[in-house]
Order: C-alpha cells, then structure tokens, then sequence
C-alpha cells in the first residue's frame, strides 16, 4: 500500500482531508488562487474521481461559507448582494475552481 493510497483510506483519512481544508482555507484567504491549492489537497486525498467532485464542491461551500461570515461581520452583506452579478460570479468561481482542480488532480494520480 502506497502513502498516497494510506491517506486516502488509511486510519488518519480524515484527519488528512481536514488538515487540506485547512491547509486550503489558509492559502484561500491570502489570495484567490488558494481556492485551486485547497481543490488540489483535497483532490488527491480522494478515493475516486467521482469522490474527488464532491470534496472540491465541498471545499469550495466551506470557503464562500467563511467569505460571507466575514462580509457579514463587517456589516457589508447587502453592498456585496447589490452588486448582482458580481456576487453570482463569486459564488460560481467559489465552487468552480476548487471542483476543477480537484478533479483534474485526482485525475492525474488515478494510477495511485
């Protein structure tokens, strides 16, 4: 057995995936591109590539859910829903890029 497939299924599976959200949330914050480095942790920790859609959708309601926490707080909800389709693009590019890389790098480590 792999290191790669002992994540995946191992013991420590979840623990593995919870750290790459994270992980992922972490670099999320700091910049956009966070979103595909957290779609790719959890895409390779996934057992299918099927599985690996689902962790990415996933990760992706987890970091728009912490965005829209913070807007609130600020008190800047109501600004960020005015803004239409600018709010639709966010909350697409907020599931779209980590799905995307999630499945493309379990794609890619399909053979592991």
């Amino acid at each position: 057995m792999s290191a790669l497939s002992d994540l995946r299924t191992g013991p420590r599976a979840d623990l593995a995936l919870f750290v790459a959200t994270v992980v992922g949330v972490a670099a999320a914050s700091v910049h956009w591109a966070g979103l595909v480095v957290g779609g790719v942790l959890v895409g390779v920790l996934a057992t299918s590539v099927s599985r690996a859609g689902v962790q990415g959708l996933t990760f992706g309601g987890v970091v728009l859910a912490i965005h829209v926490a913070f807007v609130w707080w600020a008190g800047a909800l109501d600004a960020q829903l005015s803004t239409g389709i600018l709010f639709v693009l966010t909350i697409a590019v907020g599931f779209a890029l980590p799905t995307v890389a999630a499945v493309g790098a379990r794609a890619v480590t399909e053979t592991g």
